[in-house]
């Protein structure tokens, strides 16, 4: 559906003048520059309308090339290594940057000036090896875990503050008929146990330069093995229900929607972008934000907009990063968008009911998501398979643990090749 969408959002672009931001040849009175992303990236509304504000003020036109959904980066890839490096690139700021050789291609950006307006959060994500590489444009959110505030109340359960209260809600939800956490094991990915490591990386950034330099695995970090330990005996205690080895994403807003289960790992924006409110009994704004176990919430990941500072129209594409990069364009970008702020003077995005329910709570244990874009070999679906075996009894939990660690220094490995 994704791609049907896209396709006629590019055919409407080419025939009207709306956007006026696809175009296949020069400007006739300016630099026309490359542009590869993702094609549904490139589709999303804040991303037209500042290309379109752009093209409007500058004169200049963006190519824009879509790459297909489900192999964007692997094309990006061939592409880059055979010389085919457009003006812009648009990349999630993860590890996988560095097939990119991000400190040849791209320009360094650490000196300015709006890097001081990006969120704290955000700016890590944006940052290889102590350098800005890119500007953090794109929808982020606020992740945790979010809780039936109703089924709460009227079970008594204050808002845990520690691990010990989280796993005694959970507890006390089972007494009472309901299933604690809605976790879609099935798909693997939504454990989301990059969670539990965020605050350990963050206490010992140390740790993610060892991993990457295979100076220290898994197995020497003793939260990890924490972590692996709290996901089995939840599961043994019945905190994922009886069928979470096949349970689904697809079914997430059946089951918190009829109060089935009471709790899920989650970003707030899902709240308002796919969250089924109209069929069921709960509704968005019955659900609070809390920090997920381990006690953090985590500030969402986001794209990256890079400069080719090897090409012929650096100096007309940074002119276009600074110009998304300024605040009353784009806040016009990002005007009505469901999304947690990037940058500090952003007033035009909508917060989240959960986010502005647990405010406080939240710009407290907000931190950066360090797993996943930090430690090279991060895979967060094959993680998830490992865990789904540890849960299902399959596997110990030191072989759990050693099994995510192999397939992460596979990963380091072939990037040494």
């Amino acid at each position: 559906m994704k791609k049907k969408m896209f396709a006629a959002l590019m055919a409407a672009c080419m025939t009207v003048s709306v956007f006026g931001s696809v175009v296949t040849a020069s400007a006739a009175d300016g630099v026309t520059l490359t542009l590869y992303g993702n094609a549904d990236d490139l589709a999303k509304p804040y991303m037209q309308k500042i290309i379109s504000l752009w093209e409007e003020s500058s004169g200049n036109k963006i190519d824009q090339q879509g790459l297909d959904t489900d192999n964007a980066e692997t094309i990006a890839l061939t592409k880059f290594t055979t010389g085919d490096i457009p003006d812009l690139y648009i990349h999630f700021g993860n590890s996988n940057l560095k097939n990119f050789n991000p400190e040849e291609n791209f320009v360094d950006w650490s000196d300015a000036d709006w890097v001081s307006d990006i969120q704290d959060s955000v700016l890590p994500q944006a940052t290889y090896n102590d350098k800005v590489i890119g500007l953090p444009f794109w929808e982020a959110s606020n992740s945790g875990c979010f809780y039936n505030t109703k089924i709460f109340e009227e079970l008594g359960i204050e808002q845990p503050t520690t691990q010990e209260e989280f796993n005694a809600a959970c507890d006390t939800l089972l007494e009472n008929g309901v299933q604690p956490i809605y976790l879609a094991a099935a798909d693997a990915w939504p454990i989301l146990y990059q969670f539990a490591l965020d605050p350990v990386l963050e206490e010992h950034p140390e740790y993610i330069e060892k991993l990457n330099a295979g100076e220290m695995s898994y197995a020497d970090i003793p939260e990890f093995t924490d972590m692996c330990t709290w996901f089995k005996e939840a599961a043994d205690k019945g905190y994922f229900g009886k069928n979470f080895a096949s349970d689904t994403w697809d079914y997430t807003s059946e089951v918190l929607g009829t109060g089935e289960a009471a709790m899920l790992f989650c970003w707030d924006t899902w709240f308002d972008t796919d969250y089924d409110s109209e069929s069921y009994d709960y509704v968005g704004d019955d659900f609070g934000i809390m920090p997920v176990f381990m006690g953090t919430c985590e500030g969402g990941n986001v794209n990256l907009m890079l400069v080719n500072k090897n090409g012929d129209n650096v100096e007309a594409a940074s002119d276009f990063v600074n110009f998304m990069a300024d605040p009353e364009n784009y806040n016009q970008a990002f005007d009505g968008v469901s999304t947690a702020a990037v940058f500090k003077q952003e007033t035009t995005n909508v917060n989240s009911t959960q986010y502005d329910g647990n405010k406080d709570s939240v710009d407290k244990l907000i931190r950066a998501s360090s797993a996943q874009p930090k430690i090279v070999g991060f895979n967060q679906q094959e993680g998830g398979k490992a865990l789904l075996q540890l849960m299902n009894g399959d596997i110990s939990v030191e072989e759990c643990v050693k099994l995510i660690d192999d397939d992460r220094v596979a990963t380091l490995e072939s990037f040494a090749q």
